[in-house]
C-alpha cells in the first residue's frame, strides 16, 4: 500500500478494488486477444457445460455451471469459456482481504489480497479454465465465513449459512474441499478458541448446508456407478510403484513456482519455528495449519505414488495471508513489495506471451503450448475428410474434445472408442461409438497402426497420417482409417 501522503494525495493507488478490478481486466482483455487454443480439459469441460447435471466422470459440476453461465451470457468464443477463471480469482482475493482486514489492518489486508492476484499459480490459473479456480474461490470464503464465527460471540445466521454453502460449493467444484474440513477439526485441536466456535448450536446449520449441497454430487455418483470417485481413485495411481522419495522432494520443490520463492520460503520458516513463530496466536496458528493440512496430504500422495504441483493449490489462500502478517510484524515490508513487484513483472510478460503464442517459439519452449496449439486447424481438416461416414470415431480423449468444441457445427456425429474395451473417460461413458447406428466410420488413432480396431471391425483401410504444425518445429500427428462391418461386441 502506497504511504499515507501518496495515499491521500491518490486515493485510487490505496485500493485494494482498484487494483484488483485492473489486474482483472487486463486478464480478461488478455483472453479476449490470445491466439490460444482451448486445452483438452478445457474442451472437456465446455461440452459437458452443453448438458448441466449434478456430476461428470472425472469432475463435480461447477466447472461445468460455471462455463454454462459464461458461454450462455458471451459466446463460444474460447475467452468465453475461461472468463469465469478471472472473476473466479478476483473473488478468492476479495475474500482473502477481507479477511486479512477484519483480523489485522488496512495496509496488510491490501498488500495479502494483492499478493494473492499476482501469486504465480494464480497468475497461470486465471488464464486456463480448471477446477482450482472455483475451489480456491469457496475455499477463501469458507476462511471468511469461519474466522468471523470463530471471532464473534454471537454469529449471524449469515455467518453459519455462508461457511456451509462455500464448504458444499467448494466440495462440488473439487473434492479437495474435504482438506477445508480437516483443517477446520486440526485447528480445534489446537486452539480452544476455534474449539469454542464448533459447539455453537450454529455449526449445525453449516453442516446441513453444506452435506445438502454435497449430497446432489453424491446422489449422482450413486446413479452413475461412483465414475467421479472411481476416476479419483485411479488418479491417485496407488497401484503403481510405491514410495518414490524423488516425487516427494520434486513436488515440494515445485511449490516455489506455484506459491512464489518469498511466500514458500515464509511459510516453511513458520512451520519450522511455529512455537516461536505463530504458537501463541490462534489467527496466525489457525492459517498456518489451513496451509500445512493439503501441503501434507498431498505430500503424501506425491511420496506414494504422484502428485502434481497444482493439487496443494488450496494452501496458498491461508499462506498469503500468514506470510503478509508475519513480514509486516517483522518490519519486513520491503519482502512484501519486492515479491508482489516480481510477480506483477511476470503477470505483465506472461500476458504478452499469451496474446502472441509466437513469443514461445523464439524462446525454443513451443513444446511447453503444444495443448493450446493448432487444434482448431487439425480438428478442421480432419472433419473435411468426414463426408460420406456416418461418423468420425476417435480413440483419444484429448483430441475427442477439441473436435466436439472445434467442429461443433459438424453434420457427421463425433463419437468416442476405447481402445481398451474399458471406459476410462467421460466421452467413452456418455459418446460413444454405437455399432447399431456407425457403420461405417472414419477412425482417428494416435497410432500408426489400426491396434486399437483391428480385432473389432473386418474392413480396415489406412488412409494415411494428419499431422498440424504447431510452432517452433513441433508437430501433432494423427492417423486415419476407413473402417466398417463391426464385429465386436455389443452394448448390453
Amino acid at each position: 500500500m502506497p504511504d499515507t501522503n501518496q495515499a491521500q494525495k491518490y486515493p485510487l493507488l490505496a485500493s485494494f478494488w482498484f487494483w484488483a478490478s485492473a489486474v482483472t481486466a487486463l486478464r480478461i482483455l488478455v483472453l479476449v486477444f490470445s491466439d490460444a487454443n482451448l486445452g483438452p480439459d478445457e474442451a472437456q469441460y465446455w461440452f459437458w457445460s452443453r448438458d448441466l447435471a449434478f456430476g461428470y466422470f472425472s469432475k463435480p459440476p461447477v466447472i461445468a455451471w460455471a462455463i454454462a453461465t459464461t458461454t450462455a451470457i458471451f459466446g463460444n468464443s474460447e475467452w468465453a469459456v475461461r472468463l469465469s477463471a478471472p472473476l473466479f480469482h478476483f473473488g478468492a482475493g476479495a475474500f482473502l482481504y477481507l479477511t486479512t482486514r477484519m483480523h489485522f489492518d488496512q495496509r496488510t489486508a491490501f498488500w495479502a489480497g494483492l499478493g494473492w492476484l499476482t501469486l504465480p499459480g494464480v497468475i497461470l490459473s486465471s488464464f486456463v479454465i480448471t477446477t482450482d479456480a472455483p475451489l480456491l474461490f469457496f475455499w477463501s470464503g469458507g476462511l471468511y465465513f469461519l474466522f468471523r464465527i470463530i471471532e464473534r460471540d454471537r454469529p449471524g445466521l449469515s455467518d453459519y449459512g455462508g461457511l456451509g454453502v462455500m464448504i458444499g460449493l467448494g466440495f462440488l467444484s473439487k473434492y479437495a474441499m474435504l482438506y477445508f474440513i480437516s483443517a477446520a477439526f486440526i485447528a480445534a485441536v489446537f486452539s480452544p478458541k476455534v474449539r469454542k466456535a464448533f459447539v455453537k448450536p450454529g455449526i449445525l446449520i453449516s453442516a446441513i448446508v453444506a452435506l445438502g449441497l454435497a449430497a446432489t454430487n453424491i446422489l449422482w455418483n450413486a446413479a452413475n456407478d461412483f465414475q467421479t470417485v472411481s476416476h479419483t481413485a485411479a488418479n491417485a495411481n496407488w497401484d503403481a510403484s510405491l514410495f518414490q522419495l524423488g516425487k516427494l522432494v520434486s513436488f515440494f520443490t515445485e511449490q516455489f513456482a506455484v506459491a512464489g520463492l518469498v511466500p514458500f520460503a515464509i511459510l516453511l520458516w513458520a512451520t519450522i519455528s511455529w512455537r516461536r513463530a505463530v504458537a501463541n496466536d490462534w489467527k496466525m496458528t489457525t492459517l498456518l495449519i489451513f496451509a500445512l493440512t493439503p501441503l501434507l496430504i498431498v505430500g503424501m500422495q506425491a511420496f506414494i505414488s504422484r502428485a502434481h504441483a497444482n493439487w496443494a493449490a488450496a494452501a496458498y489462500p491461508s499462506t498469503i495471508i500468514l506470510v503478509t502478517v508475519w513480514l509486516f510484524r517483522q518490519r519486513a515490508a520491503p519482502f512484501v513489495q519486492a515479491s508482489v513487484g516480481l510477480h506483477a513483472l511476470f503477470l505483465l510478460i506472461f500476458s504478452t506471451v499469451m496474446t502472441n503464442l509466437t513469443f514461445i517459439d523464439r524462446a525454443g519452449l513451443s513444446p511447453t503450448t503444444q495443448e493450446i496449439r493448432g487444434w482448431r486447424e487439425q480438428g478442421k481438416e480432419i472433419a473435411a475428410m468426414a463426408g460420406g461416414y456416418d461418423a468420425i470415431v476417435i480413440d483419444d480423449r484429448a483430441l475427442m474434445g477439441e473436435m466436439l468444441y472445434y467442429e461443433k457445427n459438424s453434420t457427421v456425429e463425433i463419437v468416442a472408442i476405447d481402445p481398451n474395451n474399458n471406459v476410462d473417460n467421460h466421452y467413452e461413458a456418455f459418446k460413444a461409438f454405437d455399432p447399431e447406428r456407425h457403420h461405417r466410420v472414419l477412425f482417428v488413432t494416435t497410432r500408426n497402426d489400426d491396434a486399437h480396431v483391428n480385432y473389432r471391425f473386418r474392413k480396415i483401410a489406412a488412409l494415411g497420417p494428419q499431422t498440424v504444425a504447431l510452432g517452433g518445429g513441433v508437430r501433432r500427428t494423427y492417423h486415419l482409417f476407413d473402417i466398417s462391418e463391426y464385429y465386436g461386441p455389443r452394448k448390453k
